[in-house]
């Protein structure tokens, strides 16, 4: 919200479309618990960013045995992606998605306390809401897998 820089990171590009970009990347912090799962280094993360969408998602897998571990959406601005960069504003909201398709939502109070306009809140909402109505069933969490169904028209 405040133009500052939080994460970067290398990833390679697996499929690009003008509005849409999937990228390959490898977890480079140390290891840590969130939300019932260790997320460490080397895990893969399949990560779908849209120029056109409210929201990011990362399939994370493990380093080892690339097993699913869940699938992370972020609600965001759309993302600006460039030709080398891709960048968006992280809007607080985040959907974690298990394997066995529970979910969760984190940080509403976060997301609460921003001073979004009433445009902004409700685009928000929406993506959110768009995100659990398509993963709430085992044929919306079988099109997730891999993120490529998301690049389909």
């Amino acid at each position: 919200m405040h133009g500052r820089e939080v994460w970067r990171y290398r990833g390679r590009v697996l499929e690009r479309q003008p509005q849409r970009v999937l990228l390959e990347a490898f977890f480079d912090r140390a290891e840590m618990p969130f939300f019932g799962l260790v997320l460490r280094p080397g895990d893969r993360f399949l990560e779908a960013y849209f120029g056109d969408r409210w929201y990011n998602i990362f399939e994370i897998h493990d380093r080892d045995t690339d097993a699913l571990k869940a699938w992370y959406a972020n609600i965001t601005r759309p993302a600006e992606i460039g030709t080398e960069t891709i960048a968006y504003v992280d809007l607080a909201l985040d959907l974690l998605i298990y394997p066995d398709g529970q979910q969760k939502v984190l940080d509403e109070e976060e997301f609460a306390a921003l001073p979004l306009s009433q445009e902004e809140r409700l685009q928000a909402l929406a993506a959110l809401g768009e995100l659990q109505t398509h993963t709430a069933s085992p044929q919306g969490l079988a099109l997730l897998s891999g993120l490529r169904s998301l690049f389909r028209p």
